[in-house]
């Protein structure tokens, strides 16, 4: 077997248990700057923790490749363009060849957020907004969203990890951290899911869409996935 199939093997079991479980340190991960890392992050880390990347580093192109086709018989959707931009950066940043140097992206464009969702999101919580029942919650007709203006973005920020109860669903899991997205990145992926799938209507009239400053202050908050479940608990309390 393949050194990389072989460590695929190993990181599915790994990877699903760690979702279950909680992927606290997966957050702590980072990958090597480059273009379309994002995308890597977004997807990836649907199935596995990002170790199973840093434990693969090295690997040829033909061995990224294949491991992109195989991931397909454990529910990876992925479009060929993004199949892809995820191969070139594997190759070129995780590949056996020491990967250029690459200055941070410094872009200003306006970001779209129903494709950032479609990137980021949609491998757990489904184009549909739908999750996947006693895994990923819904986001569609989701309350939580509109707890604070902050809390849907504390949560992309800093992760959350803990039990909840949401639309008739009680899941136990963890989501990872999201914070390798920029602060327009976050307010955008928020701002789109709090307006699709009818959520719109869930929106308190005070409520205004959140912004990039917005988020840059909560992000010097610091916070733990624990915590911001923690928080939340509050916030539903308040509520009542």
């Amino acid at each position: 077997m393949m050194r990389g199939a072989s460590l695929f093997a190993g990181a599915v079991v790994g990877g699903l248990l760690a979702l279950t479980v909680g992927v606290a340190s997966a957050q702590e991960i980072e990958l090597p700057q480059g273009p379309n890392r994002d995308l890597v992050y977004g997807k990836c880390r649907t199935c596995h923790d990002l170790q199973y990347l840093i434990e693969s580093k090295g690997v040829p192109r033909k061995e990224w490749s294949d491991l992109l086709d195989n991931m397909k018989q454990y529910g990876l959707e992925i479009a060929k363009d993004d199949r892809a931009k995820i191969l070139d950066y594997l190759a070129t940043y995780m590949g056996p060849n020491p990967p250029p140097k690459t200055a941070a992206p410094t872009t200003t464009a306006k970001v779209d957020g129903a494709n950032l969702f479609k990137q980021q999101c949609s491998g757990c919580h489904q184009p549909t907004g739908k999750g996947v029942p006693g895994n990923f919650p819904p986001l569609a007709g989701n309350s939580d969203l509109f707890l604070s203006r902050s809390f849907p973005a504390m949560v992309a920020l800093f992760g959350m990890e803990g039990t909840i109860s949401t639309e008739g669903q009680t899941i136990t899991s963890a989501m990872p951290s999201f914070a390798h997205l920029s602060d327009a990145q976050i307010a955008a992926a928020v701002n789109h899911v709090r307006g699709a799938w009818g959520n719109d209507k869930l929106r308190p009239a005070s409520m205004k869409p959140i912004d990039a400053e917005a988020v840059a202050n909560i992000r010097k908050q610091k916070l733990t996935p624990k915590q911001v479940h923690a928080h939340r608990a509050e916030l539903k309390a308040a509520k009542k």
